[in-house]
């Protein structure tokens, strides 16, 4: 009997742990980029044009301050080469940033006295993804259906696209 009383001791953090993630969703099943919620349509997306007598520098501290667009063509300028060295890691990274927000919240699960054991509590981050900037979730899709920097993926590429033209 005391070996079942230790052992189950020694598991309640794994299993207060485990009830807390069921009890928040869990993780996502398969890639987090398909439960991603689309923008709503009809919304204002800024042409690349606007940009143009910006250099790399400028439209990267508008980027680091939340400029999707700003994002978008800085991730173009850096595939076509504009102004910057060629770099498919960096135009994937920027056209990322510009297509996909991430919004992260914490849960906390408190896990309980267990004997002679204190009780503590454990913070659960999740991670969910909204769309961007529309333009950039089209490009973004390309470079799915592309296999540039990512793995291809026809499916994720679809829903991008898809996703990307909803909101246009």
């Amino acid at each position: 009997m005391r070996s079942k009383v230790r052992h189950w001791v020694r598991m309640a953090p794994a299993v207060v742990l485990a009830m807390g993630l069921a009890a928040c969703g869990g993780a996502p099943q398969g890639d987090p980029l398909l439960t991603m919620a689309c923008p709503a349509a009809g919304g204002t997306v800024t042409p690349s044009k606007a940009y143009d007598g910006l250099d790399a520098r400028a439209l990267e501290a508008k980027a680091d301050h939340g400029d999707l667009a700003a994002a978008r063509v800085l991730g173009e300028r850096y595939r076509a080469g504009i102004d910057v060295a060629v770099d498919p890691v960096k135009a994937l990274a920027w056209t990322r940033k510009a297509a996909v927000v991430e919004h992260t919240t914490t849960q906390f699960i408190m896990a309980p006295a267990v004997g002679k054991q204190p009780g503590y509590t454990v913070p659960v981050n999740q991670t969910s993804l909204s769309a961007g900037d529309p333009l950039a979730l089209i490009e973004l899709g390309v470079l799915y259906a592309q296999g540039q920097g990512v793995p291809r993926s026809d499916k994720i590429a679809a829903a991008l696209t898809l996703c990307g033209r909803r909101g246009i």
